[in-house]
């Protein structure tokens, strides 16, 4: 594990689910989003064997969606724009005599057709798989690579409504004329054990929400360089009702990755994220996929999280599983000298590296105590290590960003000031942090407390055994997925 690699995953920046995308520049106007690389890539198939799949029109090459990522009996099945959700990714299994069921990977839910209609126009949706035979479909090669599907109780076809290019077109089952309404593409985007499944070189950043309201999500890179922009190279937001998810698909070596959530779109008034999540992708050594995660609350708190990979070793769960509605408390409760800000739409907890050293809290007459709070132990430190811990004219909110000449170089000393630690600086013994009546960093405690194995500093992870930080790397990762709100 390169130490530079962990590094950049904090550095960088130091209810229905709308299943149709939209785009938003820095003002929040709405503008039409690109279409997205990773669908055009999928791998089309010219034969059908069991898999998750996505399933597109011929007519219209939209694809076929679960409204609103529904999980609910009966919820309809239409075409949509193509998005890489879960909504629209299908797991095809056999069943007997060369009839397949095909499950929602999102709801757990079969395609049905309706009250085992035999009616032409009769609706296709999603029900509990029972076995029924309107359940059940075949599949006809037409040439192509282009197939017709068939339920079982009345061998019509599955047909685009009136072959229809609008979102929101049904499916139904009508006899079959050849029509291209009827024929459809199966392309194979990932086997049921979950990972990989978009264009080669890319691994897939599975975004979820499930926070008791709406989400605007956007992956974005070094520079801030949003993965997906508009024609105008304006940053496009997700929009993810609870319970909505959405699939990014950055480059396998992707340094210094974030996904930002925000309550309300961003503006120049008020630009930043209500949270975060960061990431590295990169190669190890030897050439293999590497994931290197931590949850990080540097710089505040405004959402509860949790990140989990998909690989052969070392993939972790990291996660904060409070509720929303445990951690907002806690935030308007206890958050450590009342720091309390508004953020993309949202009360976060500000960290107070970020209040002692930005700009806009100058005037905050809480500065006097917050800011000079470490003073002490830093001059303690410097006598008690004489030649060891040399912070020089550096003072608290060095300490509390761990930057300066000194210490964005000393780890160890960092660590200990925050913690409270000088008197035993190497210590992996965590029921001493915070808890020898030295002065510390009361927001790093306060992290801690809520969340447990997280970044609460920018060098929460020494000693590495003490394993505070939560930091992992995932050899061989093939699926980083993010979660705001896990717990609800």
């Amino acid at each position: 594990m390169a130490y530079s690699a962990k590094k950049t995953a904090w550095l960088v920046g130091a209810v229905m689910l709308c299943t149709s995308t939209v785009a938003c520049d820095q003002a929040g106007q709405v503008v039409e989003p690109q279409a997205i690389d990773s669908m055009a890539q999928a791998a089309i198939v010219s034969s059908i064997a069991e898999g998750d799949y996505v399933i597109r029109s011929a007519m219209t090459n939209k694809c076929i969606d679960v409204d609103s990522s529904s999980t609910a009996d009966g919820a309809k099945v239409q075409e949509w724009d193509c998005n890489g959700t879960a909504a629209q990714t299908f797991h095809l299994s056999p069943t007997s005599d060369g009839y397949w069921k095909i499950i929602n990977v999102n709801s757990g839910k079969a395609l049905d057709i309706a009250e085992v209609s035999t009616a032409q126009n009769a609706v296709l949706h999603q029900w509990s798989y029972v076995g029924g035979n309107n359940q059940q479909f075949r599949f006809i090669a037409r040439g192509n690579n282009q197939f017709s599907f068939h339920p079982r109780h009345t061998d019509m076809a599955i047909d685009l409504y009136w072959g229809s290019a609008d979102n929101g077109t049904i499916l139904v089952q009508y006899p079959y004329t050849g029509g291209a309404n009827q024929h459809w593409t199966f392309d194979k985007v990932g086997g049921s054990t979950g990972g990989g499944g978009g264009p080669a070189g890319t691994v897939p950043v599975v975004v979820t929400n499930k926070c008791p309201f709406a989400l605007n999500v956007v992956l974005s890179g070094v520079g801030d360089v949003a993965l997906e922009r508009d024609g105008a190279g304006n940053k496009i937001y997700r929009n993810l009702g609870t319970g909505g998810s959405y699939t990014y698909y950055p480059p396998g070596n992707y340094p210094s990755g974030r996904v930002s959530a925000y309550r309300t779109l961003p503006s120049p008034s008020s630009p930043r994220e209500l949270e975060k999540a960061e990431f590295t992708l990169g190669p190890d050594g030897n050439g293999v996929q590497n994931i290197y995660y931590n949850l990080t609350y540097v710089d505040h708190v405004g959402l509860p999280m949790q990140i989990s990979t998909v690989g052969n070793n070392g993939c972790n769960m990291a996660q904060c599983n409070k509720s929303y509605s445990a951690l907002s408390t806690a935030i308007a409760n206890a958050c450590p000298d009342g720091l309390r800000y508004t953020m993309g739409g949202g009360t976060i907890c500000l960290a107070p590296r970020s209040f002692c050293i930005d700009g806009e809290y100058s005037s905050d007459p809480r500065r006097a105590s917050v800011c000079n709070r470490l003073d002490s132990e830093i001059a303690r430190c410097a006598s008690k290590y004489p030649g060891q811990c040399n912070p020089g004219s550096e003072k608290t909110p060095q300490v509390y960003a761990c930057s300066g000449n000194f210490f964005s170089q000393s780890a160890k000393w960092c660590s200990a000031i925050t913690r409270g630690m000088v008197d035993n600086p190497d210590s992996t013994n965590v029921a001493q942090y915070y808890n020898t009546g030295k002065p510390y960093n009361q927001y790093a405690k306060w992290v801690h407390d809520q969340c447990g194995a997280v970044y609460s500093f920018a060098y929460d992870d020494y000693p590495m055994a003490a394993n505070q930080a939560g930091f992992y790397t995932c050899n061989g990762g093939r699926q980083l997925n993010v979660t705001f709100c896990p717990a609800g």
